[in-house]
C-alpha cells in the first residue's frame, strides 16, 4: 500500500514538474495542491532539487548562488525540503556539509497550503550533491543526529571515488543486515573542467 502511495506520489510530482516548469518550492507547493484536488490522503516526505548552470543574467536575489559571468563550470543548486533528511554536499576536497534550509518546512499532505521555501547555492566543479531517503539513516537504536554525522563520515571517506563507488561504498557501509525500509540513493558530481 505504501509502496502504491509513493509510486502515485511520483508520479504527480513529475507531471506537474514537466507542466509548470516550476522551481522546487513551487513545485512542492503544487503537489500538496493537486494530492488534495485527487483526494490522495497520503503524507511523504521529499526533496525536489534543481542543478542548473549559473547565468549570467543572475539577479541579485541570487547572488549568494554565484557570481554573474562566472565559470561556465560552475552549477547552482535549488531546493526545497519537505521534511526530508538534509540533502548532503561534497567539496572537491572531499569535505561534507548538510544542506540546511533556512526554515523547515512541513511534509507533504499535512496542509495544503502550507508555504514553501526554497534555498540556493553555489557546486563549483568537482562538488557531488548526495541525495537519499530516510531509510539510510534512520535506526531505531540511534538518533537521527547521530546517524547524519555517521553518514557524513562515511561521505568524507569514501569521497575520491566515482559517483557509482561512493553510492556502492556508503551502501556497503550503512546498510544494516535487516533492513526495515526502503533505501535510495542519488548523487551528482559537476565535472570538473577540460
Amino acid at each position: 500500500m505504501a509502496a502504491a502511495a509513493m509510486g502515485q506520489l511520483r508520479s504527480l510530482l513529475r507531471g506537474v514538474a514537466v507542466t509548470t516548469g516550476a522551481g522546487p518550492a513551487r513545485l512542492l507547493h503544487e503537489v500538496d495542491t493537486a494530492m488534495v484536488t485527487l483526494q490522495a490522503p497520503t503524507i511523504a516526505t521529499a526533496v525536489v532539487a534543481r542543478v542548473e548552470p549559473v547565468r549570467e543574467d543572475q539577479s541579485d536575489a541570487d547572488a549568494d548562488a554565484g557570481p554573474a559571468g562566472a565559470d561556465p563550470g560552475v552549477r547552482t543548486v535549488r531546493w526545497s525540503n519537505a521534511g526530508h533528511p538534509p540533502p548532503m554536499l561534497i567539496a572537491p576536497d572531499g569535505s561534507v556539509s548538510t544542506l540546511a534550509a533556512s526554515r523547515s518546512d512541513l511534509l507533504l499532505g499535512v496542509i495544503p497550503d502550507a508555504e514553501r521555501h526554497e534555498s540556493v547555492m553555489t557546486l563549483t566543479p568537482g562538488s557531488t550533491l548526495f541525495l537519499y531517503t530516510d531509510g539510510l539513516v534512520e535506526r531505531r537504536d540511534e538518533s537521527l543526529s547521530d546517524s547524519l554525522q555517521t553518514l557524513r563520515g562515511v561521505l568524507a571517506d569514501v569521497a575520491h571515488l566515482d559517483v557509482e563507488g561512493l553510492c556502492d561504498a556508503v551502501l556497503d557501509r550503512l546498510l544494516p543486515a535487516r533492513r526495515t525500509d526502503d533505501v535510495a540513493l542519488v548523487a551528482v558530481r559537476v565535472a570538473l573542467p577540460g
